[in-house]
């Protein structure tokens, strides 16, 4: 081994804090949301009791049909025929995790007073976080195999209509459609509009979008699209310390998970992410690897299984191929 230099061998190090900031993971607007509608709604329990396509699934139930309707007069005949009206979406369990491990090393030297920044602890909330990181991609994304969330890129598939989504295919139920505008063109207020009309379920605000996810560059170009008295945002998001501007009462914000030139427009009346009871982030424990013969090597994980719950396609929007006003 070198020698150290004399500073070094008698100079401590000045601490500016011991806190280690983090300079890796990003902020997910849209899965602050989803997961504060899911608190909001008591609704993180989902109970795996349904038992179909053999295996464990979760259904959503869905009225897909109507039943049969005409004109009537004085010499109609009203139809009988029996029209089914409902069937019901199919998820499977998906999942995310995090996880770490200290070694003999990390234990005997990151003790006592010389550990300025405990391990232990920081590796704790990294554990934590690490889950919620790899959950904030993956509602974005589509599922890449069969343990992960159905995201938004599995909704938002539209180029094969035979592919199913929930179980159930465009090509089967034409109102299990994925709604995606691909027109290229700058965000306005006008392409706003536009976004909002494609649902077409009515103009009741449970009908409409009412959370809208984009790129933060996306969603300044809007801004700047706004004359100044037209930019309004939602205060109780602000205060969370999301930035956000307003569309008919909907909150369009920038998550940094976004593909660049999308936005989606959601309706979280029928979108939900949820839980199994047993699986909500579970708590981290550290445990050491004795059964391996590495007595003094501690691991802890967090787990979480559920899913991303759709039980309207078409009343989520996606347009893709925007750019920012001139």
């Amino acid at each position: 081994m070198s020698l150290i230099n004399q500073l070094n061998a008698t100079t401590e190090y000045f601490w500016l804090n011991t806190e280690p900031v983090d300079i890796v993971n990003k902020a997910s607007a849209l899965l602050w949301k989803l997961m504060g509608n899911a608190i909001a709604k008591d609704n993180w329990e989902v109970k795996p009791h349904e038992v179909v396509d053999g295996g464990l699934m979760v259904k959503v139930p869905l009225e897909y049909n109507t039943s049969n309707r005409g004109g009537y007069g004085a010499s109609t005949v009203i139809i009988q025929a029996k029209k089914n009206i409902i069937d019901a979406a199919r998820f499977g369990w998906a999942g995310v995790y995090g996880s770490n491990t200290l070694n003999l090393d990390d234990q005997t030297q990151n003790t006592g007073d010389e550990a300025i920044i405990s391990l232990t602890k920081q590796y704790m909330k990294s554990i934590i976080k690490a889950a919620r990181i790899q959950m904030a991609e993956d509602v974005i994304l589509a599922a890449v195999d069969s343990s992960r969330i159905n995201g938004l890129g599995d909704l938002f598939q539209y180029a094969n209509t035979a592919l199913e989504y929930g179980s159930i295919a465009e090509s089967v139920v034409t109102d299990w459609k994925a709604n995606v505008i691909v027109d290229a063109e700058a965000i306005s207020f006008e392409v706003m509009q536009k976004i909002f009309r494609a649902p077409n379920m009515g103009e009741l605000d449970e009908l409409l979008p009412n959370f809208c996810v984009t790129t933060p560059t996306l969603r300044d170009g809007y801004e700047r699209s706004l004359h100044p008295q037209q930019r309004y945002t939602e205060t109780k998001m602000v205060e969370a310390g999301w930035k956000n501007i307003l569309h008919k009462g909907a909150p369009i914000v920038g998550d940094p998970y976004v593909t660049a030139g999308y936005l989606d427009a959601l309706n979280l009346n029928f979108l939900e992410l949820r839980s199994h009871k047993d699986y909500q982030f579970t708590k981290p424990v550290w445990a050491n690897r004795e059964v391996l013969g590495q007595p003094d090597t501690i691991s802890a994980n967090t787990r979480w299984r559920g899913n991303l719950y759709c039980s309207n396609r078409k009343m989520q929007v996606r347009h893709t191929n925007l750019t920012e006003p001139v």
